[in-house]
């Protein structure tokens, strides 16, 4: 992994059962891990990636929304650390735990969990000390949708201002709910449903040719790529949108240098290293963040031809070192 060009905080999107989680876990292990493999993987053997597995890490720390029980009277407001042998409990008997499972581990019947102010205080003040092992140190925040207001501005500037060698990885299955100025502060990976059909062979096809164009340096073969698909029908647009966010999710995940992420075989896995290894950060924040919008702009009909035209030299100067 080139941890030195890796985000300071990553936001996995994905629905309930989407397996976010394990892949936030799983790339936390891979910060932590002591020996990382020669092919840029964790070990898994090491002392650091075992407690990393079971949760247990000092510098793996989680936050999730909590509340208390009606039984339990307390004047202080409950954070993780309150519950967390019970969450690395529930994790690992269930690593895609739905929101309303864990309310029901916590026994707070009709209530929702939240994560308030003084998680957010907790937050700062875990940061003011040194990792206990000398190296990086992970923040876990599941569900950072159910962040109030005022722990919501705190993590903000926490994020505008990282700590060197500290990483948060923000797993949310709505993401709309949280703060702009989080999202942008992010680099966003959206993790397709376990369901999901695989990527079309057209999308494929049309991604890597606009891709191969831009590495070739052609402006007008650009254009011509542009014109091509403003003439598709709107569906197949769509579809070419989605599907690259998918595909682009694989092949940050290959940047990265943890390719068990991108749950791609090995001929697939050569095949997007090609185009992967010739990328840097900045074009994934930047692209993602575009086809985003770009979906957004075609399901509310506008022309598509200045939209591809738009989007495809937005691709060639993004790729532009």
């Amino acid at each position: 992994m080139r941890i030195d060009t890796l985000s300071h905080a990553i936001l996995f999107s994905g629905e309930e059962g989407s397996g976010a989680l394990p892949q936030a876990l799983s790339l936390a292990k891979y910060i932590l891990c002591a020996q990382k493999t020669e092919d840029g993987e964790p070990c898994g053997t090491c002392p650091s990636c075992r407690k990393a597995q079971n949760a247990i890490h000092p510098d793996l720390h989680f936050v999730v929304p909590v509340n208390r029980a009606k039984s339990v009277s307390s004047s202080r407001m409950p954070v993780t650390d309150d519950f967390i042998d019970l969450w690395r409990q529930a994790f690992h008997e269930n690593p895609d735990i739905t929101e309303q499972q864990w309310y029901e581990k916590l026994e707070i019947e009709n209530k929702q969990g939240t994560i308030g102010t003084a998680e957010a205080e907790n937050i700062i003040r875990k940061l003011q000390f040194k990792s206990f092992e000398g190296g990086a140190r992970v923040m876990i925040v599941w569900l950072p949708e159910r962040m109030n207001i005022s722990a919501s501005n705190k993590l903000l500037k926490i994020l505008e201002e990282p700590s060197p060698g500290t990483y948060f990885l923000l797993v949310s299955h709505r993401p709309d709910q949280l703060l702009p100025t989080i999202r942008s502060r992010c680099m966003q990976v959206q993790v397709p449903p376990k369901d999901r059909k695989p990527v079309s062979a057209e999308s494929y096809a049309n991604l890597q040719n606009l891709l191969d164009l831009c590495f070739a340096g052609k402006p007008s073969g650009i254009l011509d790529w542009a014109e091509d698909m403003a003439s598709r029908g709107r569906e197949v647009q769509k579809a070419f949108m989605t599907d690259s966010l998918q595909i682009l999710r694989q092949y940050y995940m290959i940047f990265l240098g943890v390719p068990q992420l991108a749950f791609l075989d090995k001929p697939e896995e050569t095949a997007a290293a090609r185009y992967a290894n010739r990328m840097g950060d900045v074009f994934f924040q930047k692209i993602y963040l575009r086809l985003n919008t770009s979906l957004e702009q075609l399901e509310r009909n506008v022309n598509a031809r200045p939209l591809f035209c738009s989007l495809a030299f937005d691709f060639f100067l993004s790729l532009q070192k």
